[in-house]
């Protein structure tokens, strides 16, 4: 027997405010219909959909990924996003420790040097400057982070600029599938390999899938292991970025490259460019192991 409850009877059933159940709406994550009073009422389905987003806001899980686990209905993918979860809190616990030890060596540095004489702002700001930069592997611009195995659907093109012709069927799949929003596209030099300029190279674009989501023909699939990758986020000049991020790594006490397994590019859609002529962000990563 379908089911249907009015807005005001499930807030006061679930403590979830009327305002709330609004916003959750408006971002997609179900949909309401009207009785003839003109209150909002919502079948069976938006109320799993209203108790899957509760329980997950209530871990901080952010929406664009509650909206995954929804549309794909899968147990696996609620894994995934439950895994990425404890990854982010792994790196940002990481990153507090390292910030509570830059200021525990600051402190202990101000206290010796005050034991003998004052300093003034400027001598405390320039003493600051030379601790902080003084450790590149503390200070430097790359993350070590863990990426999920993820199942994809990929295509790839050679040319001599071949990443568009390489995503275009897989995003044009993802969006006539209506996966665009829970979809994370990574890309990839295979071979042949980049040489000299204006040669002809290969280039891989994939796309996460969910579980149950059948790979068209003109499409292949694989498995991406995931793993621990040391993460940059590029600016315009790509292969600077990546000569960056190398750099980086190479100066780190703890990781080394793993080439066992692909490097990869992340492709962020960039929905506001602001006049920027790039559509996508990109986030480097570099898959490392211990040394």
């Amino acid at each position: 027997m379908n089911r249907s409850v009015a807005i005001n009877q499930l807030s006061e059933q679930m403590g979830l405010t009327s305002r709330t159940l609004r916003h959750w709406e408006s971002e997609g994550l179900f949909k309401s219909s009207r009785d003839t009073s003109g209150w909002r009422i919502y079948d069976e389905n938006a109320l799993l959909c209203i108790r899957i987003t509760a329980v997950l806001r209530k871990i901080d899980i952010p929406i664009k990924d509650i909206k995954s686990v929804i549309e794909s209905q899968s147990p696996s993918r609620l894994i995934a996003v439950i895994e990425n979860k404890i990854s982010t809190l792994k790196l940002q616990r990481a990153e507090i420790l390292l910030f509570e030890r830059q200021l525990d060596r600051v402190l202990k540095l101000f206290h010796k040097k005050n034991s003998d004489c004052f300093l003034s702002l400027d001598e405390i700001l320039t003493e600051m400057e030379d601790l902080l930069m003084s450790n590149p592997e503390e200070n430097n611009m790359i993350k070590v982070v863990t990426l999920p195995p993820m199942r994809v659907a990929y295509n790839i093109a050679i040319g001599v600029s071949p990443e568009d012709e390489a995503m275009a069927p897989v995003l044009d799949w993802i969006t006539s599938s209506s996966l665009l929003g829970t979809a994370r596209f990574f890309g990839g030099n295979v071979k042949p390999l980049p040489s000299h300029p204006g040669t002809p190279y290969g280039y891989g674009m994939c796309a996460a899938i969910p579980d149950g989501v059948d790979v068209p023909s003109h499409l292949q699939e694989m498995v991406l292991p995931g793993g621990l990758y040391a993460m940059l986020e590029s600016s315009d000049d790509i292969g600077g970025s990546w000569k960056t991020l190398m750099r980086h790594l190479s100066q780190h006490r703890k990781y080394k490259s793993d080439r066992s397994r692909l490097c990869l590019e992340e492709h962020i859609r960039n929905d506001n460019p602001d006049g920027c002529e790039s559509k996508y962000y990109l986030n480097l990563f570099e898959p490392v192991e211990v040394k």
